[in-house]
């Protein structure tokens, strides 16, 4: 702010702090102002020998303001290297056949399900073929395979499969 004419300069002293009143005032703990101090933090008076150390709390406030700013750098720089380290990782995996793309999953999970429900569909004619049921009996199988496998096409999740009581025929 410009001076009038006549008027004197005033001259800012800037407060003083110790260690315990700067903790307050960054909301650290006492002992992290003395890390920041050996990371750079300046420092008006160096204490020792039981005398304490002085800070100048604005510029103590301006350091620990750039600080932050280069620790969100940091940090997104980090998050982006681990995830490029992450997709590389991924792609090495796919590569070596480790992991499957999940259209292919669920492809040929499609297709063992359609042959795996084929096969229980043959079963009541391969019975009776074979001998293990007779001739009148197996449209009563066909009936109960064709309950099973209505009962499985309901199942959304593995919890489903788990809490599937077995079927009783009397």
């Amino acid at each position: 702010m410009p001076r009038l004419p006549g008027q004197k300069r005033v001259v800012v002293h800037w407060p003083k702090v110790n260690r315990q009143q700067l903790s307050e005032l960054l909301g650290v703990h006492p002992d992290t102002v003395s890390q920041y101090a050996r990371a750079g933090m300046p420092i008006v008076k160096q204490g020792g020998h039981g005398a304490e150390s002085v800070y100048d709390a604005v510029a103590c406030l301006k350091w620990y303001r750039q600080q932050i700013g280069k620790n969100a750098k940091d940090e997104a720089h980090t998050r982006a290297l681990t995830a490029s380290a992450k997709l590389n990782e991924l792609k090495l995996e796919r590569e070596r056949g480790d992991v499957w793309p999940k259209d292919q999953i669920i492809r040929e999970g499609q297709a063992f399900a359609k042959a795996w429900s084929a096969q229980v569909r043959s079963l009541p004619r391969r019975a009776a073929q074979l001998g293990i049921v007779t001739p009148e009996k197996e449209p009563a199988l066909t009936s109960l395979c064709r309950d099973v496998l209505t009962e499985i096409s309901q199942w959304r999740t593995s919890a489903d499969a788990h809490k599937s009581e077995p079927m009783v025929v009397v």
